[in-house]
């Protein structure tokens, strides 16, 4: 045993002789800056270390992974035993800014098998296309399988496709951190690369999409927010707005029918990534609805086939009393559209009130939100009953902010009780406000079935309004309520509860909206 630990002595000791001899290399000024003498050897790093390319098994590596950083990360941060040995996970500052396609030595890498890839792309499609639809999966698979067209805004988006389902599944988890910091580095280094080109890929905004639903799900609200604002910005760089105006003539499209599609529904997610974090926050909207021109997407499954009707605009949808299936994407655009009027509705009121003691048009306004709203849900029971909406997580949430509009017309009702003695009005909305609580919450018990990693990122939102709804309801009809509609109360209420609790694992969402309650 002595031999051993005589050994580890010694290699101790030899640590300590060869960091003293480092020290000794610093001049006074340099010891200050915390800069050290460059050996000659290493004037041309690039010639003695070899970048690691991400896409190379690990077993093929060059042995001499033992790569010189100024700025390397500390020696706290975390490692992963998939990773390159020598390599960080995070990624840190770096003066030069490499192609995506290039492997940055500052950024951790990890060895993703082809099989591996395959299996987070189906996954993607499985879990994370039917809550995000914005990609054909033929075209999608076209372009992955040909190396040739894979321009770096498809490999970041490949790339955000595999983090992105990552956070659908736990057998990925244990290299989902390491995958975000590379795209998160990828796409820093294509925002600086385009410089102030005009041309911005298509790829690249879905890219960002992607990270964003991440960022929410999986990081923290407050990143998630930052980036929601890159991708709006990146919306009307590309004009997604007016994709469908009209057009000068003898100007045709340069898109295929499924790439115009494709751009339908980037813009759409985006337009209701938008209303949700606006809904949640009360905050003014960035995409304006009275200027889109695009219209709303088709049917997934003519769309995954190629076969791309003509749909409505989405202001012909909101006039119109017809009932008509509409996509499960589209209804939920409508509904959000309901939910975000309903906002500014109660923005608008406060503001009249503020300058006048007679709010204009409220009635009026808070009536059309109404029967609108109403004839939507008929829609929805219509196009989509009960017996088939547990098949489809995006009918489910379509079905949830519906109901979370009725919570908010209830809150906008509350407000007028203050200056208004109408009680009876406002009894009624409470009694319909408790109701869609307590439809909200059963939703979200069925959706147990379904699995939590399948449901839409922005659940743990119309959950946490419904949490609240039925916390206040309890509170300030107590005393009126029997012994039995307390319970059914108190019991949908722990369901709301329960589903955010549980939701936690895999939404980081849930976490944020818990400590709101």
């Amino acid at each position: 045993m002595a031999v051993p630990i005589l050994n580890i002595e010694i290699v101790a000791l030899e640590r300590r002789l060869s960091s003293a001899q480092s020290e000794d290399n610093l001049t006074p000024d340099s010891h200050e800056l915390g800069l050290a003498k460059e050996p000659v050897a290493n004037e041309h790093p690039t010639e003695q270390f070899q970048l690691v390319d991400w896409d190379v098994p690990q077993h093929e590596q060059p042995q001499n992974t033992s790569i010189p950083l100024a700025w390397g990360a500390p020696d706290t941060a975390p490692q992963s035993p998939i990773l390159l040995p020598d390599l960080q996970v995070l990624p840190t500052m770096s003066t030069s800014y490499p192609s995506p396609k290039q492997s940055p030595t500052s950024v951790g890498d990890v060895f993703i098998p082809d099989l591996t890839k395959a299996d987070l792309i189906q996954l993607y499609f499985d879990r994370v296309h039917p809550v995000v639809p914005i990609l054909n999966k033929a075209k999608t698979f076209k372009w992955i399988s040909d190396p040739g067209n894979m321009s770096d805004a498809r490999q970041c988006l490949q790339c955000a496709m595999w983090t992105f389902a990552t956070a659908f599944s736990t057998q990925f988890g244990g290299f989902q951190d390491v995958m975000y910091a590379r795209i998160r580095f990828m796409l820093d280094q294509l925002d600086l690369s385009s410089g102030d080109s005009l041309i911005c890929h298509i790829e690249h905004l879905q890219s960002w999409i992607l990270i964003t639903f991440y960022e929410f799900a999986k990081t923290n609200y407050r990143r998630g927010w930052l980036s929601a604002g890159r991708v709006f910005r990146l919306v009307q760089f590309l004009k997604l707005y007016d994709l469908d105006g009209p057009r000068p003539l003898g100007s045709e499209s340069e898109d295929d029918i499924i790439s115009l599609e494709e751009k339908r529904r980037t813009f759409w997610v985006s337009y209701c990534l938008d209303r949700f974090i606006s809904v949640s926050e009360g905050s003014p909207m960035t995409l304006n609805e009275e200027v889109v021109f695009t219209r709303l997407p088709c049917l997934d499954d003519d769309f995954q086939r190629g076969i791309i009707p003509q749909e409505s605009f989405l202001a012909e949808t909101m006039s119109s009393a017809e009932l008509r299936p509409f996509s499960p994407l589209a209804e939920c655009v409508i509904l959000v559209t309901i939910c975000s009027r309903a906002l500014s509705h109660k923005q608008i009121y406060t503001i009249e009130t503020l300058y006048s003691n007679i709010p204009l048009d409220f009635s009026s306004r808070h009536d059309w939100l109404d029967g609108m709203l109403t004839r939507r849900l008929n829609n929805l029971q219509v196009n989509y009953p009960s017996l088939t909406v547990a098949e489809n997580p995006m009918i489910i949430f379509s079905y949830m902010v519906a109901h979370s509009t009725v919570i908010y017309l209830c809150r906008i009702i509350e407000t007028l009780s203050r200056n208004d003695q109408n009680q009876p009005l406002v009894w009624e909305f409470q009694e319909r406000g408790h109701w869609a609580a307590q439809e909200i919450a059963r939703l979200a018990k069925e959706h147990e079935h379904l699995g939590y990693f399948k449901a839409h990122t922005f659940m743990p939102l119309t959950i946490y309004l419904s949490a609240s709804r039925l916390a206040k309801h309890l509170e300030v009809r107590k005393g009126e309520l029997g012994s039995k509609a307390a319970e059914d109360i108190e019991r949908s209420l722990h369901i709301s509860m329960e589903a955010l609790q549980k939701l936690q694992s895999v939404n980081n969402l849930a976490s944020y909206y818990l400590q709101l309650l």
